[in-house]
């Protein structure tokens, strides 16, 4: 118990002597801070400019710029399978140094955005336009040679049966989160068995969603 004490203590000095040397370093000038955003923009190409994809470097910036990821599963609100999308934090104060030196240019160069990282499934992806030719008084098998892509009888059916549910429910769009495997889905099983146990670890914290 002491030895780690004593670590933790060892820790926080050395940090607070970097913040000293940091505060020292930056004494009677002022910050170097981006005027535009093409000024941002030039700077992050001139760091990226000699740096291979793979390398540590590359990835050193892109944990600066992209502070927070996380990834999870959402389903269409009337079933089908689980996809994944992303949480980001995006910090382009990561391109400039000075920046966390400056109140509140860190906080306006912070972003959350979400990432869908899959492709839509078709009902999803000709609702709207089904439902716009529905609106006309047009049948189903009318409506599927007017779309934009290729699409059934049966598939139009799908995308109007979709958009009903997502109202019903409120959504928009007619996606949810999966917190859980869902009991209607047969190719997700093994938590159902009697031996199967899952636990996340002691510092993960799940995103606000």
């Amino acid at each position: 118990m002491f030895a780690d004490g004593l670590a933790e203590l060892e820790a926080e000095e050395k940090r607070l002597a970097r913040e000293r040397r940091e505060l020292e370093r930056l004494r009677g000038r002022a910050p170097v801070l981006p005027g535009s955003v093409a000024e941002l923009r030039q700077e992050f190409e001139e760091k990226c400019r000699d740096l291979a994809a793979d390398s540590p470097e590359f990835g050193a910036l892109l944990r600066r710029l992209v502070p927070a990821f996380h990834v999870y599963l959402v389903r269409l609100c009337d079933g089908g399978h689980p996809l994944p999308r992303a949480r980001a934090t995006l910090s382009l104060a990561g391109v400039a140094p000075d920046a966390r030196h400056a109140a509140g240019v860190t906080a306006f160069l912070t972003r959350t955005v979400t990432l869908d990282l899959f492709e839509p499934p078709q009902r999803e992806r000709i609702r709207a336009a089904a439902v716009r030719l529905a609106g006309t008084g047009l049948d189903q098998r009318q409506i599927a040679a007017r779309l934009p892509e290729p699409a059934t009888q049966a598939g139009v059916w799908q995308a109007l049966a979709l958009d009903r549910r997502m109202r019903e429910l409120g959504l928009d769009p007619p996606y949810v989160p999966m917190t859980a495997p869902p009991s209607d889905y047969p190719k997700l099983r093994r938590h159902l068995n009697a031996k199967y146990a899952f636990e996340p670890l002691p510092d993960y914290r799940p995103p606000e969603l």
